[in-house]
This record gives C-alpha cells, structure tokens and sequence, in this order.
C-alpha cells in the first residue's frame, strides 16, 4: 500500500514540476551537452558562481572555475556552472560566459531566493549563492552539487538571527551538497543543529572518526552523524534518498588536503580581526561572507585564498565521482554499456607526437560510369561499382597512420558488418576513443564520377555522426591535452564543434579545419571569434572559401566563380579573386590553404615558403605579424593515370600534416602533400594501401610556387 501511494505521489509530482517547466522555459537556458546529460541520467555536478564573482579575486576566479571544471570532466561527469546572465537562468557556461563573469567590470548581483525574482525581471547578472545553485540545480533534476562551503548561523546569531539561506534551502532540496563544511567564519555547532531541525543528513567522507570539517581546517571540534568510506558509499545513500522522495539534501563534508590545511589558531584569529573590521565598517547582510573572506585573505598573506581554491578543487573531484556512481547505480550497471560503448575517461593518453582527428567515418560507393556526357537528368549510365572506406576524418586519419605513424580518432561507426570494416582500417588502439552505435547504420556515401574520374555528386546517410557528442569528446579530453594538433571536419555537430574548439582554446591546441561541404562549411564560424580563431588551418575549395567569408562577413559577394566554367584556368583573375576572399579573413586565420584540384593549390599566411609551422618539440609556432603574406600558388604535377580523385584532397592534407609535425617548411609540406595525393590518385582506394616513406625526395625539395 505504501510503495502505491508513493508511487502515485511522485507522479503527481512530476505532472507539476512538467506545468512549471514550461512556464520556467523562457527563463532557463540549460547548455546542449548538460540537457543532454540530465535526460539520460548522466553524471553531472551542478557549480555555483559567487565563488567566480564574490569569493575570489580576478583571474583567480576565472582561472579556478576552468580548472574545476576540467576536474569534474576528467572524473567523467558533466560540469553544470550555474548563473544569471542578462535576466536568464544558464545552467552550463561557455568559456565566454565564465569570462563575463569573472571579469570585475561586469555588474553582478549576489542572488539567492530571495533575490531571484528580481534579478530576473530587471535582466540583470547574477551569481548564484549556495540556495540560488540549489534552486536551479533542483529544478533541472541535477542531484550533485560541489561547492567551497556552505552558509550557516553567523557568529551571535542568537541575538541577530542572521542565518544563511543556505540552510532552508538544503532542507527543502533533493540535491545533495559536497563542501569543506561550514565556512569557518560562522557559528559551526549552531548551525549543525539548524541543520539537524531542516531534516538534512550530515556526513563526512572518508573521516572514520566522522569530525566534521571547518573549510579552512580538517576539523571543528563538531561530529557528524555518519561517514561514507567511499564514492559507492555515498552514492548508495543518495540513491536511496532519490527513490524515498525525502527532498531533503544530504551534505558531504570533504577536509580540505593535508598540504593546504590552515592551522586553527592562526586562522581564528584571522577570523575574529575580520568580525570586528567588518563591524566597524558596518557591513551587513550578503556582504559579509564576501568581505569577510577577501579580508582573512589579506590577513593571511594569501594563504587563506591558497587554501579556498585547493579545497572547492578537492570538493568537484568527490563530487564528479559519486556523480559517477550515482548513475551506475541508476542503469544498474550494465544499461549505460548497452547505450553507450564507450567507457568515461578511459581515453589513452597519446604521445606528444600523435595528432587526433575528429569527424565522420564513411562506407563510400563509388559508381563509375563509363559514358561521356554525364547529365544529372535522370537518364541511366552504365557504370562499375567499387566499395571503398571513406569519411573526410577516417580518410585523414588512415593518411597520418601510415604517414606519420600514430594518430588518434574519435568518430562514430554503426555496430555491423560496414562498420566492422571500416574500423579494420585503423589499428584498435587508434579508434577505442570512437563511439559504437546500436541507433544508427554506419554511414555510407554513393559517389558518382565521371568518365575522368571527376566526382559529380554525392549522396549520403549521414545519421550516425549525431553519436559524436560533446559528451563523447570531453570523454576523451586527455587526447585534446596531449596531442599536437586537432583535426576536425565539418561533419561534425556545432555543439560538438563548440566542445573541441573551447577545449583546443583551454589547453592552446591549433586546430586544423576540413570544411567537406560548401553547404556546412561555415559552421565554427558562427561560434564565438575566441574559439574559431583557434582553427590555425584550414583547406577550403573556391566554394567553401566563399561560404565561410560570406558567414563572416554576409556583404561579401558569393557568385559563382568563373573558373567553375572554365577549364583554362586564368590563373592572374583567379588569385586576384582568392586574395581578396583571403584578406577578409586576415584578422582570423593564420594559414588558409585553398585547394583548387588538378590546379594545385593557393596559400595566404604571414612568413615565407621557408618557415616552419611547429617547433622541434611540437608546439604550434604563432603567426607573426610582419613578414611575407602574398598569395602563393603552388601549381600541381599532372597525374595521367587517374583510378580515383575522390580522396586525394583528404591525402593532400594528411601529407601535408605529417610534414608540418615532422618540423618541415610549408614548401616541403606542400611537395609532401602533393606526393601524397598523387598516390591517392593513383589508386583505386581512396587512401592508398601504401604511401611513400621518408626517403622519398619530396622530403628534401620543396614544392615550386608563383608569388601573386
């Protein structure tokens, strides 16, 4: 009887909370990849934001709030950074956002419950205490939340009755809260009492003898009713907590590490000097946590800052981790593995050499038809079919393998038969970071070519590239960290775009940008200037050139090229055309290298044909802003012996980034990339099934060019 009308009452519940969302749509703006995260029941640890624009100091703040974030990722849970930009709840910041917000001349209100409604209305920012991240965490159904510390009874409370929103809200909420405990600068055995009357369980972690912390220090002279030994611990109890109904949170108290622990003497002396400043000074209300802490910073010479920053670190750990947990627990294990096989954070740790390569893995069909003539009129040609793997990503990816020797992919194949060979192509260790979808076909292209082997259209299945994710890439963030250079294709979703070109900005990687279609190409250039700007490389066609600069700047003029009809290339009018297109792009990317078929190709960047692109340790060499940047064009050897052209673009540019990794000049990673395209031409295979190795001369000598 009991389990029934529980039952009943939950759904109930949920009925309410489902009217109440669609009135609070307008008001919530929940990040692609947490929204994604919350539906499935994905670890994700909801991340409050007056510790960005109250608790710390610029850029102590910014830089604490990335990192934290990296924490909770490389725990494999989502990090949901909570707060109100321009009268909007944002549950998950962009990298712009922390910015804003971090930034000491963004106007930023200190919001809890009470403030919400207000902040809200007036469009105004807004940095969520503890009770505001409850409220929006709890109403998105997140269940982790890690802070510094919590809000308590303050120091003569009995007398003031000044107690901390904190505390109700956690009494009223289903999110379970992981702190340092109560920041020491309040009444800590009072508040353990509120905390007691509120219904909140109190727990510390990995404390046998339960002493509850003190933020700044491992104890408080206060005990906890209970300990969790370990994640699984806590994240049996919430689960339990979840299927009661109880919406009471549970606070996990996590002793700040030894090294960074304050003594309790010197740092209650801090504390008391800051009371009676604060007094003094006659500061009251909201304001007193904030002034309170960055006055016991100064005090302590920093060392109290040093200490905050070590701890809410050491919390988002704890809490990814039960998030973890908690959500084994919720597929039972074995459900999650069915649905996504992938396992979290089990991307190997690539040497330095090794570039990583994201996008679309394709089964291409490739229909050659023997007649001249070719119409698209929906006459019937007679034709010779071959099957061949494909996938502008697979393509490259396959190219460096055997070129360079190494290289990472993350993709997306269906879980049969084309998928299997496809994956064939690559050692296992190349693809295990790549998704295996139970959902979607592996993808699959018919291309038509003509009787020269020029390609005249495609036409694709391209479904299964929705299962590259940007859960799937932060899942495999240590690739981003350790790899030279990133390559992506256009394939690619713009969420999952957005994922990789913020994690290339985070750790300074440069990107090299595939546009594969004129349709899609201009689409990380509808992101952010901070974020397309990492793409150092890119190798648009004519076409894609054009989509891109005209995404960038919609007054440029978009017709059709005049070499599209004219296949006397006059070369002078063409590269009149390619620099101007260029030069709108100046500002934007340093090495723009535009592919023009059996024309060869053009390159627009500062420096000469004799610079390099990395260093002898693989860093990225930044352009400069002096120098040579005239248009070069380096004509292309006639290939008579063409079996395929389909690939050789995608050959072109895995040459190319081998040479760039091995420290060569851009010359000789265009006579490279010329060698290696030419092989692909030569062979029925998109990738050919051997390339050339180092003692070839295209090594040595670079490739010929005209300046413009």
């Amino acid at each position: 009887m009991y389990s029934r009308t529980n039952m009943l009452w939950t759904q109930r519940r949920n009925f309410c909370r489902m009217l109440d969302m669609r009135q609070l749509s307008s008001m919530l703006d929940i990040k692609p990849e947490v929204h994604d995260a919350i539906i499935n029941k994905r670890a994700v640890v909801a991340l409050e934001s007056t510790i960005i624009t109250h608790g710390m100091p610029f850029p102590h703040n910014l830089k604490t709030a990335m990192e934290v974030e990296d924490i909770v990722r490389e725990q494999g849970a989502i990090p949901a950074t909570i707060a109100i930009l321009k009268g909007q709840i944002k549950i998950g910041l962009s990298q712009n956002e922390l910015e804003e917000l971090a930034d000491p001349k963004t106007s930023v209100i200190k919001t809890s419950r009470r403030d919400m409604a207000y902040v809200l209305s007036r469009k105004m920012n807004g940095g969520t205490t503890v009770a505001g991240t409850l409220i929006c965490a709890d109403l998105c159904g997140i269940k982790l939340f890690a802070t510094g510390g919590i809000g308590g009874v303050h120091r003569d409370g009995e007398n003031t009755l000044d107690i901390s929103a904190d505390l109700m809200e956690m009494g009223k909420s289903s999110v379970t809260v992981v702190s340092s405990g109560i920041k020491s600068i309040l009444d800590i055995p009072r508040t353990m009492e509120y905390l007691e009357t509120q219904g909140v369980c109190v727990t510390t972690f990995q404390c046998p003898d339960k002493e509850f912390p003190a933020f700044y220090s491992r104890t408080s002279g206060v005990k906890a009713q209970y300990n969790f030994n370990d994640a699984t611990d806590a994240a049996l109890c919430i689960n339990k907590s979840i299927q009661l109904g109880l919406n009471s949170s549970i606070l996990i108290g996590v002793p700040v590490p030894n090294e960074f622990a304050m003594d309790g003497i010197i740092i209650n002396n801090a504390i008391e000097k800051a009371l009676r400043e604060a007094d003094e000074n006659g500061i009251k209300g909201k304001e007193v946590t904030p002034y309170l802490l960055a006055a016991i910073a100064k005090i302590t010479s920093g060392k109290s800052l040093e200490t905050n920053i070590a701890l809410i670190k050491e919390n988002a750990r704890v809490a990814a981790q039960i998030a973890v947990e908690l959500e084994k627990l919720q597929y039972n294990g074995e459900d999650r593995q069915d649905e996504m096989k992938i396992t979290r954070n089990k991307a190997k740790i690539a040497s330095s050499s090794t570039p990583l390569v994201v996008g679309g893995s394709i089964l291409d069909i490739h229909y050659h038809v023997n007649e001249e003539n070719l119409k698209l009129n929906g006459a019937t040609y007679k034709a010779k079919t071959t099957f061949s793997p494909g996938g502008v990503a697979r393509n490259i990816a396959e190219g460096l393998y055997k070129l360079n020797g190494s290289v990472s992919l993350i993709s997306a194949f269906g879980d049969d038969q084309n998928g299997e060979v496809l994956r064939k192509t690559l050692p296992s260790e190349a693809t295990e970071s790549s998704q295996i979808s139970s959902t979607f076909a592996t993808a699959s292209c018919a291309v038509i070519l003509d009787k020269v082997r020029d390609c005249k259209i495609y036409v694709g299945d391209m479904d299964i590239h929705s299962e590259i994710t940007p859960e799937l890439i932060y899942a495999n963030v240590d690739l981003i960290k350790h790899a030279p250079l990133i390559c992506i294709d256009a394939n690619l979703s713009h969420e999952t775009i957005d994922a990789i070109l913020l994690l290339a900005c985070r750790y300074d990687k440069p990107v090299f940008y595939e546009p594969t279609d004129m349709l899609i190409a201009g689409k990380p250039f509808e992101l952010s200037p901070q974020q397309y700007r990492q793409i150092k490389f890119m190798t648009p066609n004519i076409y894609e050139l054009r989509k891109i600069v005209d995404t960038l700047k919609p007054s440029s003029d978009a017709s059709t090229p005049f070499w599209a009809h004219d296949n006397d290339l006059k070369i002078n009018k063409f590269s009149d055309e390619i620099a101007e297109l260029c030069d709108k792009l100046h500002d934007d990317i340093d090495n723009i290298i535009v592919t023009a078929g059996s024309h060869g190709i053009f390159i627009k960047r500062f420096g000469t044909s004799n610079d390099k692109f990395f260093t002898n340790n693989l860093q990225y060499i930044q352009r400069g802003t002096n120098g040579d940047s005239k248009l070069r064009h380096y004509p292309a050897t006639i290939e008579n012996n063409v079996k395929s052209s389909s690939g050789a673009g995608d050959a072109f540019s895995a040459g190319f980034i081998t040479a760039m990794l091995n420290q060569k000049s851009e010359a000789i990673c265009v006579s490279v990339g010329f060698e290696a395209a030419l092989a692909s031409l030569r062979s029925v295979n998109t990738v050919p099934k051997e390339f050339f190795n180092k003692s070839h001369s295209c090594w040595n000598n670079g490739a010929k060019f005209n300046v413009f």
